[in-house]
């Protein structure tokens, strides 16, 4: 006999489940908020025969059609805080803005400069999120994932994930298996304020370092992001739509000689550099344009945007003529940081 999970529904409107709010259907659609819930869940569409499809805020992908099998929302909530000294278990259904703010008020620091990226904390391995010079990286002690190959629960360390620049083992499609359930870090105790970053530096300007608190530094942190990118509850967006490209050191000398104002910066990788995706496609005068419902948003060419119901056809359309127009002007290959479905 098929059990049918907790919380299941056919013929789901996936709108409010993606941060672009796109339009697609899911066959079948349940939110699980424990790991007995998510096998039952899994067991099932294994049954039905249909693929599965593991989501959290869905903030970092796009729906290009409707999905034929089943869709699960993770929804674990919790928040341990283990020691006194900065260690804390996070459940990957929790919103990861709430955590950072959370953290704070415990007195946890260190992930302020990644204040207000939309989504919940179990995305947040899997990319590797980072923003304004900090990567979630830096803080992971280990991700607590299920095996569906084993069926049990493993705990990932720090080196087994296989970080890097917005990925890690997760992303991998051999990982498909493993399903992220929460998050070990291991945060500051002490106020550990850092403005590397030029358009952080930028908001301090001329203030006294030993006066700046990490509380100041989220409060930037959120006026600069709220500046530059749209609100998904207002205007669907899933943030940057590309990675920022590493590009070999030979490769940019010779792009400087036809764009002397070429911004580069440390890829972090010996022999490597970054450019920001951003110049390049405002270079290529992408910024504010439109294709169907889909466009450019004008603060930001990294972001596309749901400006007029978009489908998600519209938008991956759009986003592959952008990496096609830098390829062909710069010789430099964009890839995406969003995940197509």
């Amino acid at each position: 006999m098929r059990i049918i999970p907790v919380n299941f529904h056919h013929g789901v409107d996936l709108a409010p489940y993606n941060s672009f709010g796109v339009h697609t259907s899911a066959a079948h659609f349940c939110e699980v908020t424990n790991l007995s819930e998510l096998k039952e869940a899994l067991a099932f569409g294994a049954a039905s025969k249909v693929p599965s499809l593991v989501i959290g805020g869905g903030s970092n992908i796009l729906l290009s059609a409707d999905y034929p099998g089943l869709v699960i929302r993770i929804d674990f909530k919790s928040i341990e805080w283990l020691n006194s000294d900065g260690l804390v278990r996070v459940a990957a259904g929790e919103n990861w803005h709430e955590f950072v703010k959370s953290c704070m008020n415990h007195g946890f620091y260190g992930l302020e400069n990644l204040a207000l990226i939309p989504g919940t904390v179990g995305a947040a391995p899997i990319q590797n999120i980072g923003a304004y010079g900090v990567e979630l990286e830096r803080f992971v002690v280990s991700v607590s994932v299920y095996d569906g190959k084993q069926d049990k629960v493993v705990e990932f360390s720090h080196r087994d994930c296989e970080f890097g620049y917005r990925d890690s083992l997760f992303k991998y499609p051999d990982a498909r298996h493993l399903i992220v359930l929460g998050v070990t870090l291991q945060l500051a105790t002490e106020q550990t304020p850092n403005i590397s970053y030029g358009a952080l530096q930028a908001e301090f300007d001329g203030q006294d370092f030993a006066g700046i608190t990490n509380q100041a530094v989220f409060d930037a942190v959120c006026r600069v992001r709220s500046s530059k990118l749209p609100d998904p509850k207002i205007l669907g967006n899933a943030g940057s739509f590309f990675k920022n490209p590493l590009v070999s050191e030979s490769k940019i000398e010779s792009l400087k000689e036809a764009f002397p104002d070429l911004p580069c910066f440390d890829a972090g990788e010996p022999g490597l550099v970054k450019i920001p995706a951003a110049w390049l496609l405002d270079k290529a005068g992408w910024r504010g344009r439109r294709k169907g419902g889909a466009g450019v948003h004008q603060q930001h060419a990294l972001v596309i945007v749901n400006v007029d119901d978009a489908s998600g056809e519209d938008i991956a359309l759009l986003a592959q003529e952008m990496a096609s127009s830098v390829l062909g002007r710069f010789g430099i290959a964009l890839e995406c940081e969003v995940k197509l479905v």
